[in-house]
């Protein structure tokens, strides 16, 4: 019997060859489904690792971050997470997960421009009301304006007391003058009683006058040198400021400098007369000594002629008399021709004494009756802002504004009265020191800087404000005074006002009330006569009529507004580290992590090219292969 089996091995060769091609397609498939399997599992994985956020920083500031100490605590986590699909891998026959980290973001890396990016997604999901009226950065154009106004005309208001101490020192000179004259009448009057005695008490007093004469021009001509010198150096060290200035408040500041330079001018006029009275001085005391010799000598006249009764010492007398006489008319007369002076020194030192008390001790007079400032500090050496990274891109308008509100809204300060580690968190960020007080110090210094140069643009706009400084210089300086120097004390007055008005301002503003940034008539608080009372009383008075404006926290994110955005967001931190801290000792904002890019490689099984049957035709594939996966993840 013949057998014939060609179309049967044909057959079978036909099967192998579409049986291999058919699990090689299905490996091939099984492996990129394998490899979207370890894709889903990643990402899962990683969503399950970023939901363990830091519970307490999401509810005390809204942020959300990992904790994690090192990059293989992150990549321990993952796989802990990728178990449940290593395990149900199924067909995919993934196992043994490794995790290597591309990058971590951390809350801290790069300025803190990711805890500003969490703030601001956070911060967009609400609504809030902008504590500036129209754009901030005009508005903090005209602040920096009244600033630089502050800072030049409270450098010029101290020269002005430079210039009063001229006034003064030329004053001193037309006392002793005037002294002399009095002299001189009573030495004629004891010439009139023949009072020889007196004529020589008072000779050597008019000696005592005159010889004090050139230590008075000494210190006159110190006292003009340091004057001129001041005036130079201000010029110098207010050029870039006074360029800056608007058109309207340079015109008005260089006028005022033109006065004190006409001042100066008029000044070096009047020295020349004064240094004269030093030699004048010389040549009177040549004439007392020749008066006293005179005086001398009839003394001896008539003593003689006391002790011998016999001779006639008549004519002799009545010569040493008409000598005596000749030399007390003819004594030299000085004068002192040129205006000085100042005519109510006491109201004068006062403004001065107002402006030391105020400026030295304005953080005693501004704190509220009711409170105690705090005496709460830490230490700074751990905390996030001594390892400052940089790297940061600048915000928006829009951006910045969200920021700044966010820190009003989460960060107290020293109107809240909390009990945390810092209680005064928002003048911590603005100033970062280490110490309650200090804090508040440097916040209240800033805020009488801003309020001074506003009230002193406030102050020179009112013509009726402006018409009283004038009348009150006028008063102080005295109608025979040169014009220039009642303008020089009315730009002391206007100082002073504008000091004491910020001061009674920040008051307000610590006790809970509110201040305009620019003040209208009815917002301001003192008058010319009220305010000597406060150097008296040592007190700024109440501060219950603040009701309208901006209240102290706002002042403040104005000030944080234009703070360096790196300072300003590692302080944030600072607070955020100090205040979790209480609870969890070992809370470090460089453990927050913000976003993780990692790779996820698994080691897997072949399945279709295993099957025993066929491995023969797959005999140059391995058997295990690895497959890798990207993840990334931020908050």
């Amino acid at each position: 019997m013949k057998k014939r089996g060609s179309v049967t091995v044909f057959i079978a060769l036909i099967f192998v060859c579409i049986s291999a091609l058919i699990c090689a397609l299905l490996e091939s498939a099984r492996t990129s489904s394998a490899r979207l399997y370890l894709q889903t599992a990643g990402d899962s994985a990683i969503d399950s690792l970023f939901s363990r956020y830091h519970r307490v920083m999401w509810e005390n500031y809204r942020i959300f971050a990992l904790e994690s100490e090192s990059d293989d605590n992150i990549g321990d986590l993952i796989c802990e997470y990728m178990k449940p699909y290593v395990k149900y891998s199924g067909m995919y026959r993934i196992q043994n997960p490794n995790v290597s980290l591309n990058k971590k973001i951390c809350l801290n890396d790069n300025g803190g421009m990711y805890l500003e990016q969490e703030i601001i997604d956070y911060m967009k999901l609400g609504t809030f009301e902008s504590i500036f009226d129209g754009s901030p950065d005009d508005l903090w154009k005209d602040i920096e304006d009244a600033k630089s106004m502050e800072k030049i005309t409270s450098d010029y208001g101290l020269s002005s007391r430079e210039a009063i101490d001229v006034e003064k020192a030329l004053k001193r000179l037309s006392e002793n003058i005037d002294a002399q004259e009095k002299i001189k009448l009573k030495m004629k009057e004891a010439l009139n009683t023949k009072n020889l005695g007196e004529l020589k008490k008072l000779s050597d007093n008019l000696k005592k006058k005159l010889k004090k004469i050139p230590e008075l021009v000494k210190k006159y001509e110190r006292k003009a040198d340091k004057m001129s010198a001041k005036l130079r150096e201000i010029e110098a060290k207010n050029s870039s400021d006074l360029d800056k200035l608007s058109n309207s408040n340079k015109e008005y500041i260089e006028g005022e400098i033109e006065k004190f330079k006409d001042y100066v001018d008029k000044d070096s006029e009047r020295r020349l007369e004064v240094t004269a009275l030093s030699l004048q001085s010389e040549s009177m005391i040549t004439e007392l000594d020749n008066l006293d010799c005179d005086i001398e000598s009839l003394q001896s006249v008539l003593d003689e002629a006391d002790e011998d009764d016999d001779d006639d010492y008549g004519s002799e007398i009545s010569e040493g008399w008409d000598r005596v006489s000749d030399d007390i008319y003819a004594l030299g007369e000085m004068k002192l021709n040129c205006k000085h002076g100042i005519a109510d020194e006491d109201k004068e030192d006062k403004l001065k004494q107002l402006k030391d008390m105020i400026a030295d001790g304005v953080f005693s007079l501004v704190i509220p009756a009711n409170r105690t400032v705090s005496d709460k500090s830490i230490d700074t050496l751990s905390l996030p802002s001594n390892a400052a990274t940089g790297g940061y891109t600048g915000r928006n308008l829009a951006e910045r504004l969200l920021i700044d509100e966010y820190m009003g809204e989460y960060f107290a300060d020293f109107t809240d009265d909390i009990n945390t580690p810092l209680s005064y968190e928002l003048e911590y960020i603005l100033n970062g020191e280490s110490s309650d007080r200090a804090n508040l110090e440097s916040a209240v210094l800033k805020l009488l800087a801003i309020r001074e140069g506003l009230n002193y643009m406030h102050i020179i706009r009112d013509s009726a404000k402006m018409q009283l400084a004038t009348e009150l210089a006028a008063a102080i300086s005295g109608v025979l005074c040169l014009p220039q120097i009642t303008f020089i004390v009315k730009f002391l007055i206007i100082a002073v006002w504008a000091l004491v008005e910020s001061a009674i301002d920040i008051k307000g503003l610590l006790s809970g009330g509110k201040v305009p940034v620019i003040k209208g008539g009815d917002d301001w608080h003192t008058d010319l006569d009220s305010i000597f009372n406060i150097l008296s009383n040592n007190d700024l008075g109440n501060s219950d009529e603040f009701k309208r404006g901006i209240n102290y926290e706002g002042y403040l994110k104005m000030l944080l507004y234009i703070e360096d955005p790196v300072k300003r967001n590692f302080r944030m931190m600072d607070i955020m580290q100090i205040d979790i801290g209480v609870g969890q000792k070992d809370f470090l904002i460089k453990d927050m992590v913000y976003g993780v890019d990692a790779n996820i490689s698994c080691g897997a099984k072949r399945l279709f090219s295993d099957i025993s049957f066929f491995a023969g035709q797959f005999g140059g594939l391995n058997l295990g292969y690895e497959t890798e996966v990207r993840v990334e993840k931020i908050y």
